[in-house]
């Protein structure tokens, strides 16, 4: 995924910008093959835009992502549509948006879903609910817990989601589970442009899989 901003929109209201997000997948589709990807984060619309532009964003997104759509199927690459929490983004916030939004690009090469398990507790009544309706359309899920700390630190019911992730038939080549406690916060996207504490964010990340691992046990053990 790239860093979705005003000034490379799916849904801006200014073409200049939209050509921005077109010439960036031209780019980037390529590059995720090139580099052995299978997919690749598509956001609709700007983060840390939570104010939409006017009414007919949605169409104006999906007319600019369908006009990529066949570099995805040239190069064997997944898009997957990212919902995010209405905080930070304007349109796709929940799993059923992402699904209607892939029906209204209407396209072939854009069939996927990536749900991130922080904007999840946001926008959806039940989080394994909402995998359970993602389906066959989920290739990733994001971890992180409620505080965006590692997994574990929060409150995320995480057995129940790997129990829906089993019940999808996620557990196969091609579907993917990462981890991203990106830390506290609201708004991450500014410490993008600071220096990361490397040290810090390993070990976010492996406190993070090895809860992972323990609960995935306990389910298994069932």
């Amino acid at each position: 995924m790239w860093h979705v901003s005003a000034d490379n929109d799916l849904a801006s209201n200014r073409a200049v910008c939209r050509q921005a997000a077109v010439d960036y997948l031209r780019r980037e589709i390529p590059f995720t093959q090139a580099v052995g990807g299978s997919y690749l984060l598509v956001v609709p619309g700007a983060v840390g835009r939570p104010k939409a532009y006017d009414d007919v964003e949605m169409e104006r997104s999906a007319e600019t992502l369908a006009m990529c759509g066949d570099w995805f199927l040239e190069h064997g690459i997944k898009a997957a549509i990212e919902p995010i929490r209405a905080a930070e983004t304007s349109l796709v916030h929940t799993v059923a948006d992402a699904k209607r939004y892939i029906e209204e690009v209407h396209h072939p090469g854009i069939a996927h879903i990536n749900g991130d398990i922080y904007h999840m507790q946001s926008g959806e009544s039940h989080i394994g609910e909402a995998v359970l309706d993602a389906g066959d359309k989920l290739v990733n899920l994001h971890f992180a817990d409620s505080n965006r700390c590692a997994l574990g630190e929060g409150s995320i019911d995480v057995c129940t989601i790997i129990r829906a992730l089993y019940l999808i038939g996620h557990n196969q080549p091609g579907r993917f589970v990462t981890f991203e406690p990106l830390g506290p916060g609201g708004d991450p996207y500014p410490a993008m442009y600071g220096k990361p504490d490397k040290a810090k964010l390993d070990s976010l990340v492996f406190t993070s899989i090895q809860y992972f691992r323990e609960c995935e046990e306990l389910v298994l053990s069932e």
